[in-house]
């Protein structure tokens, strides 16, 4: 989770904050939703329902993903006046980045192999978020009971810099390197600013979840471990349940292309 982005534009700035990584998510299930069950066609007015973003915020957030040529907006064939928002393979990918690595760890524990069958293709990545925003939006979201990694992911690059003070931690535990914590370090590993990374690292200090030397305590280690369970068991379930192949979506032909 701490690796670079290979990416030119701030990848990590733009959707490593929750309500726009949410949005995200949400326009992935609008997508695969139409592709696997047939539901309306995912257009932009049917993201706003749900998207958690007021209406101007997320017609301003999907302008930026297509700039950035992670969504595509196509006409629909039965109905050439009507856009579908189509999320581009690095969105899915980038996405998926912390799922994949949920079940990787997963695998790791259980000796399994779900996280290689979940990221065999950008579409099996799909229909896994697709999959678990359902059960979001029935259930609520998994990550709403640890009020510290909420709070994180609330930052612009909280996230990651939360995951790279996890990371240090774990090393250090082993006898291995330290991560280079400081702010100029984790402004340029995560693309955003050391004013941010100054707001998570501050956020830290003031609950008295770091300490002086950037180590997490051990409430911190304890509720993030917590997190990381009960997201490796949400991944793990639903990747063990989906089927291998999804059925073409509406108006698409049997490559997944649209039939005109």
């Amino acid at each position: 989770m701490i690796e670079p982005s290979s990416s030119s534009w701030p990848l990590r700035k733009l959707l490593n904050q929750f309500d726009r990584y949410y949005a995200a998510y949400m326009l992935i299930w609008n997508y695969y939703g139409w592709a696997e069950e047939g539901t309306p066609s995912p257009t932009l007015a049917r993201l706003k329902a749900v998207s958690g973003l007021s209406p101007r915020q997320l017609t301003s957030f999907v302008t930026v993903l297509k700039q950035a040529g992670l969504v595509s907006a196509e006409p629909e064939a039965a109905n050439r006046r009507r856009s579908i928002l189509r999320p581009q393979a690095l969105l899915i990918e980038e996405i998926s980045r912390s799922c994949v690595a949920f079940l990787a760890a997963h695998d790791h524990i259980h000796d399994g192999d779900l996280a290689r069958l979940a990221a065999a293709s950008p579409d099996g990545l799909g229909r896994m978020i697709w999959a678990s925003a359902r059960q979001i939006l029935s259930s609520g979201t998994i990550i709403a009971p640890f009020p510290t990694v909420l709070a994180m992911a609330g930052y612009d690059g909280g996230y990651p810099v939360l995951t790279a003070i996890m990371a240090d931690h774990y090393r250090r535990s082993s006898g291995k390197p330290r991560i280079a914590l400081g702010y100029a370090a984790l402004a340029e590993r995560f693309q955003v600013s050391r004013s941010h990374v100054g707001n998570v690292l501050g956020r830290l200090h003031q609950t008295g979840a770091i300490g002086p030397d950037r180590a997490a305590s051990v409430a911190l280690v304890d509720e993030f471990e917590q997190w990381s369970i009960s997201e490796m068991d949400h991944y793990a379930r639903l990747v063990s349940s989906l089927p291998r192949q999804g059925r073409p979506g509406p108006d698409r032909g049997p490559d997944g292309r649209d039939s005109d």
